[in-house]
């Protein structure tokens, strides 16, 4: 009688296995494609931050390159304006040796005050 019993259950027993197999088939594949995504979303995170991070310094070294040209075109200006000065002095010399020799001078750093050498300036006019 166990055995009729088992016979006519064996099918129902069967359907509610596959049954259960694909619940939690379904369950563990529904898992992790869970944590595929949270990962493709934790990928995403980290290159936004990798991203935003390199516009960061993009952004500081233009600002420095910025700084460093306006600081070179000062520079530049005041060489300018120091040369003026200086040949402003030299054309204002009579003609002759002297005015010659200073310009010499000049054009060989000689004559130049070493503080003034260091820092570009010259504070003999």
């Amino acid at each position: 009688m166990l055995t009729a019993v088992f016979n006519s259950a064996w099918p129902a027993i069967v359907a509610t296995v596959v049954a259960v197999g694909s619940v939690i088939y379904a369950f563990v594949k529904g898992r992790l494609v869970d944590t595929k995504v949270a990962r493709s979303a934790q990928l995403v995170a980290e290159a936004q931050t990798v991203a935003a991070q390199a516009k960061t310094e993009t952004a500081e070294v233009r600002d420095a390159e910025a700084q460093a040209n306006a600081t070179a075109a000062q520079a530049a200006s005041q060489a300018v304006k120091e040369r003026t000065d200086v040949e402003n002095v030299i054309s204002a010399l009579p003609a002759g040796g002297a005015q010659q020799r200073l310009l010499d001078q000049w054009s060989r750093g000689d004559g130049v005050n070493p503080a003034a050498r260091g820092s570009g300036q010259n504070t003999d006019h």
